[in-house]
């Protein structure tokens, strides 16, 4: 597969353009390699997964993490210099899909929200809006491809008519409707694809939604530690007797906690969390630490499966490589964690 091929599909989920100004999502070391049979996915561009993955073969890394946000010279040599010395010298790529994945809120970070069965789920900290896209084509059995179509979410069909076929979705389904189009009608002509101004998707940062049923504070752990690479949680605020509504953001969002609590969340979910983020937690909320590891290496993984099934057979062979917790819970002989007692 060609690599701008290969970088097209990674970006039709994780969208440059949804990306923080501040941040450096994107190629970060251009390779020569022009076609790419193996694609290596892990959430940190470590020296050990950068070497791990050359010498498995890949010609293309794609990480969460970008190398750096502030771009130097190599002019010492460390982590920074080992890794581009390994990249430069096997010619492969280094991309990395930080925010513009972050803020894919029905994609890879919507696992947790799918796997405790969310529902009623909005964005956190909304960061932008989408157009919707509306297209038509012309079929030689519109009630063919209407079945294809309402098997995909977020598509509206206009009503029927003889020969034509007018369908409104999210932007990200754009490939998908067009696959389900030519496959249920190969002959089928797409003659006008226009951006609407109404309605559009919401982007942004973290999630918060309504569990199935309420569950007692004990039962959502329980659940947290089959889910999670993590089974110790540092706390912050009251332990409720039972959750509701809760919301979460991968990777650095402790200062979100506020607008968590504001969306009616009784729990929040993130990591990073700080001493005097610890303070603010309101009276009868909850701040849980997962982990900046935790949620980010589950969703890295949950992209490399979408992607293999995006790409099929014909494309490239996509690899996920674990990484590891960089925090432990160490337990003094003799003594409990506080609160287990």
């Amino acid at each position: 597969m060609r690599v701008t091929d290969l970088l097209a599909a990674i970006e039709a989920t994780a969208d440059p353009g949804r990306a923080a100004s501040w941040d450096r999502s994107g190629v970060q070391i251009a390779g020569t390699r022009e076609t790419c049979d193996k694609l290596a996915v892990a959430l940190d561009p470590t020296p050990a997964f950068v070497a791990e993955a050359l010498t498995w073969g890949a010609q293309v890394l794609l990480v969460h993490h970008p190398l750096t946000l502030s771009p130097r010279l190599p002019d010492r040599v460390d982590d920074y210099h080992r890794i581009l010395a390994m990249v430069l010298s096997s010619r492969a790529w280094l991309y990395a899909a930080h925010t513009s994945l972050d803020t894919a809120v029905d994609g890879p970070p919507a696992w947790l929200a799918e796997a405790l069965g969310l529902t009623d789920r909005r964005v956190l900290e909304p960061a932008g809006k989408r157009p919707h896209l509306a297209a038509c084509w012309n079929v030689a059995a519109p009630e063919t491809v209407r079945n294809a179509l309402e098997a995909l979410p977020g598509v509206t069909l206009a009503p029927p008519a003889p020969g034509r076929l007018e369908a409104v979705f999210p932007r990200r389904m754009q490939a998908r409707a067009c696959d389900a189009v030519a496959a249920a009608s190969p002959d089928a002509v797409l003659f006008s694809l226009t951006e609407l101004a109404s309605p559009a998707e919401t982007y942004g940062y973290g999630c918060v939604g309504t569990l199935p049923e309420p569950l007692p504070f004990g039962t959502l752990l329980g659940r947290l530690a089959t889910l999670l690479p993590r089974s110790f949680f540092p706390m912050a605020g009251e332990e409720p007797e039972t959750v509701a509504t809760l919301a979460y953001c991968p990777g650095s969002g402790a200062d979100m906690a506020g607008r968590a609590f504001a969306a009616g969340a009784d729990v929040y979910l993130t990591g990073d969390l700080k001493y005097h983020q610890t303070l603010a937690v309101p009276p009868g909320k909850c701040v849980l630490d997962v982990g900046h590891f935790s949620l980010e290496e589950v969703m890295l993984r949950r992209f490399a499966e979408d992607l293999a099934a995006t790409l099929g057979p014909m494309g490239p062979a996509v690899r996920f490589f674990p990484g590891n917790d960089p925090f432990s819970a160490y337990v003094p002989q003799g003594t409990s964690p506080r609160g287990t007692e």
